[in-house]
């Protein structure tokens, strides 16, 4: 029992080490490190530490450079987090795309519900 609570606990403090948040301008922004997939094992472990940025923040800048692949369960994450936003009368963005997230984004008709866009200086720009 102690080898699998000892790996929980350092499979969480390996997620939670996963994003870097920056205040800058009037936006929080999300960049993720070491990660290349947005997938159900890490977008649960940060969906509630991004939530919890629209306490301090109207804006979250989610800065997907280095992401290749998000699934279902990321792109269900993204939703969550667009409803929480929505209720505090906050906005989320996403800047720095990749060519294979972009095209996911468009195949399921999403790029109409976010705001995207192709470098962090344009989202900032957009505050």
């Amino acid at each position: 029992m102690n080898v699998v609570m000892n790996w929980l606990l350092l499979w969480r403090k390996f997620l939670k080490n996963m994003i870097k948040i920056v205040k800058q301008a009037a936006a929080s922004i999300v960049t993720f490190e070491n990660v290349s997939r947005f997938n159900a094992q890490t977008s649960l472990s940060v969906k509630q530490e991004i939530i919890d940025l629209y306490n301090d923040s109207n804006v979250v800048i989610i800065n997907l450079l280095g992401i290749k692949f998000v699934d279902s369960a990321g792109f269900g994450t993204f939703i969550s987090i667009l409803k929480i936003a929505k209720e505090r009368n906050g906005r989320l963005l996403f800047c720095n795309i990749s060519r294979e997230v972009q095209d996911l984004f468009e195949i399921m008709q999403l790029h109409i519900v976010f705001e995207l866009f192709e470098s962090l200086e344009d989202a900032l720009a957009s505050c």
